[in-house]
């Protein structure tokens, strides 16, 4: 991953405008932050131990061909990375969101414009609601996502719906990025995924702080 680390560096100066405008978002919204791959919980102070997770997201974005989708927006620094080391060619970008935070949607806003040749879709609701209806509405892009990052809720109602609406999306030898496997409840449906055969966990980077893990779908 040594040259993505160069690569990522590279990008340093465009990725620290967009955390300074993020962050002049966020701090307008008078919210607090949760948390996400730059800070720690409820604060703008930055979480070093996040480096790693920084470095597999921006990798992953670089896999992507035509179709993206995250589940869990938050204030758009996951989707930053994501597109931060992709060239300009059309992408669409699928997002589903619970829309609890004021910040959101002007970050929504923000990232939209500074990534002018994405096809932005932002879905506003509970995702175990809205995900199942879209792809009722989307039956064409089944089976047709490049990247699902889920990054939603962590009650077992919430991961599982997430994670059940994810494979039918995600593509063969797309890639799936689970948030937040310190949870046991999240950690145990990333193994039951791996255990279906279906699936291949990738050896990206170790992740500390707010781990994630990274699978591939092989069937």
């Amino acid at each position: 991953m040594d040259f993505i680390k160069s690569e990522y560096e590279n990008k340093n100066n465009e990725k620290q405008n967009y955390l300074e405008d993020l962050k002049k978002i966020i701090i307008n919204s008078n919210s607090t932050l949760e948390g996400n791959c730059f800070y720690y919980h409820e604060s703008l102070n930055e979480f070093s131990d996040l480096y790693s997770k920084q470095l597999n997201l921006f990798w992953c974005g670089k896999q992507a061909i035509n179709n993206i989708c995250e589940i869990g927006f938050n204030a758009g620094h996951s989707t930053m990375l994501l597109l931060l080391g992709r060239n300009d060619t059309p992408l669409n970008f699928t997002i589903f969101d619970i829309g609890h935070h004021s910040y959101t949607k002007p970050s929504y806003e923000y990232i939209k414009s500074k990534f002018s040749h994405v096809n932005f879709e932002y879905v506003e609701g509970d995702s175990t609601i809205t995900m199942p209806q879209w792809i009722i509405d989307h039956p064409e892009l089944i089976n047709k996502y490049d990247i699902v990052h889920v990054d939603g809720g962590h009650s077992e109602h919430c991961i599982f719906n997430d994670m059940k609406n994810t494979d039918l999306l995600v593509k063969k030898d797309g890639i799936v990025i689970i948030d937040d496997t310190n949870s046991c409840v999240i950690n145990k449906f990333v193994d039951l995924y791996l255990s279906t055969g279906n699936y291949k966990e990738l050896s990206l980077l170790s992740t500390q702080g707010y781990p994630h893990r990274v699978i591939k779908k092989i069937k």
